[in-house]
């Protein structure tokens, strides 16, 4: 009764994933997960922080609708209503999740948390269970930094940030990532006042300035203060306020704030497995895997946020399918993890989106490229839809002797949405000239796309004129 075929351990995005490709093909799989269900992305990720966003997105188009010619006497945001939308939203999300699991052919949920007796057994809550084949994807937790007094002091992480039950007056928040800027946008448009350390120059610190610049400009339009080269050094509490003290430099400044959101990152959630038992290496906290998803231990595979580098429930799915695809098909046949094309998003507003390798990247890596780019204020359909659509702009990076398209940035309006156009591009290898030559709708925002690769089409036959006249 305690045989399976494979056992996976964590049900969220990738473990769901991989349990259900198993199950659908007749292997015999225990799904082991402690609860609740519904994994990161529904629960305290994705759908949580989307559902709010759209709120406060919302909120500020009508405050500038006075633009469009449209006369708001007021409006407020309700945040208690707001909570409650979101709590309504992710429980119908996580009950869709809850019967598809319960559903699923073939496969049998274990309640518990998992631990490694060897590498072909388990334990869960003093029940041992044997398997062929493991998948281990147990997701990941924030990284709460080591501040004296920032423990006793109290703070939030994005698990709490999606689910206050009051508006904090002012907050302060450690980080300039993903997490760190989506939801501070989200809580200054609301009414609190918003201060992010930073630690390096910038925000999105793997980025291209231009869009380091571009966004900072727009959250600072907003009033979100921004301290780059700042890190919390101590935190204090006095007469019911919390003081963090953030260096800058020599110097220290004081900032007293109701709250303090800690959005530093997130770590994989290993502890406890007890890896070793299984002969399963870690590296800086990561379970490092083959092409096939495996660890160290052939038999063994791993998916998703413990396996580092890419945080995101997409390329979480696709390593699941990809382990249970080379468990199904064995050495022969199965498809390798490939990561040339890993789009990834931030639904700030406006949103910023890539595919693709960056001009930051390129430089690093060696890589020759030649770049075109078009703003969103000289677009048409951007002007027709008002000031707000108007910032940011379109970048395609493109190889110079061959005009295929290398990578691709949206800082605009439904970049999320945009991106993707140019992910299918770099799929089927596009080159820039054939990319303008693809007729789009006039007018609309997606015609901006052609815009950048005509202007690479421009620079390769200028390289070639003067290649030539050499």
């Amino acid at each position: 009764m305690n045989r399976f075929d494979v056992i996976v351990i964590g049900a969220g995005s990738a473990g769901y994933a991989a349990a259900r490709t198993l199950g659908g093909r007749g292997r015999k799989v225990g799904l082991v997960d402690k609860g609740p269900l519904g994994g990161l992305c529904i629960l305290k990720g994705c759908m949580p922080s989307k559902t709010l966003l759209r709120s406060s997105e919302v909120l500020q188009l009508i405050r500038e609708a006075d633009e469009l010619g449209l006369r708001v006497s007021s409006v407020e945001p309700d945040f208690p209503a707001i909570m409650a939308r979101r709590k309504l939203l992710v429980k119908g999300f996580q009950d869709y999740r809850v019967e598809g699991i319960h559903n699923a052919p073939n496969v049998a949920l274990i309640t518990g948390t998992a631990r490694f007796l060897d590498s072909g057994a388990i334990e869960v809550e003093g029940a041992r269970y044997e398997a062929d084949r493991f998948i281990i994807a147990t997701g990941s937790a924030p990284t709460i930094p080591d501040v004296p007094g920032l423990r006793e002091a109290g703070f939030i992480t994005s698990d709490e940030a999606l689910e206050l039950s009051e508006l904090p007056r002012s907050m302060v928040v450690l980080g300039g990532g993903v997490v760190a800027l989506e939801l501070g946008q989200f809580y200054a448009r609301l009414g609190t006042k918003v201060t992010m350390l930073v630690r390096s120059g910038h925000i999105l610190s793997q980025e291209d300035e231009d869009v380091q610049a571009g966004l900072e400009a727009c959250l600072r339009e907003e009033g979100m203060e921004i301290l780059p080269y700042a890190t919390p050094s101590r935190v204090e509490v006095a007469n019911g306020k919390k003081i963090l003290y953030a260096k800058i430099g020599e110097s220290e400044m004081p900032l007293e704030v109701d709250e303090i959101f800690v959005a530093m990152g997130r770590r994989p959630n290993l502890e406890g497995l007890n890896l070793p038992a299984a002969g399963v290496v870690t590296e800086r906290g990561l379970i490092p895997v083959d092409a096939h998803m495996r660890t160290s231990n052939s038999t063994i595979y791993a998916a998703g946020d413990c396996v580092g580098d890419y945080n995101l429930v997409h390329v979480a799915i696709y390593q699941a399918e990809i382990a249970a695809g080379h468990i199904l098909a064995g050495e022969g046949g199965a498809r390798e993890a490939d990561y040339r094309i890993v789009p990834y998003a931030i639904f700030t507003d406006p949103n910023f989106a890539r595919v693709g390798i960056s001009e930051r990247e390129a430089e690093s890596r060696g890589i020759a490229v030649v770049t075109g780019k078009y703003e969103f204020a000289e677009l048409g359909k951007a002007e027709c839809m008002g000031k707000s659509a108007m910032k940011g702009f379109v970048k395609l990076l493109a190889c110079p002797d061959t005009g295929e398209i290398l990578g691709a940035q949206i800082l605009g309006p439904e970049g999320a949405d945009l991106i993707h156009e140019l992910i299918v591009a770099m799929e089927f290898r596009c080159t820039a000239e054939r990319l303008m030559a693809i007729p789009h709708l006039h007018p609309t925002l997606a015609e901006i796309i052609t815009y950048p690769a005509e202007e690479i089409a421009e620079k390769r036959l200028e390289r070639l004129a003067h290649r030539e006249e050499v």
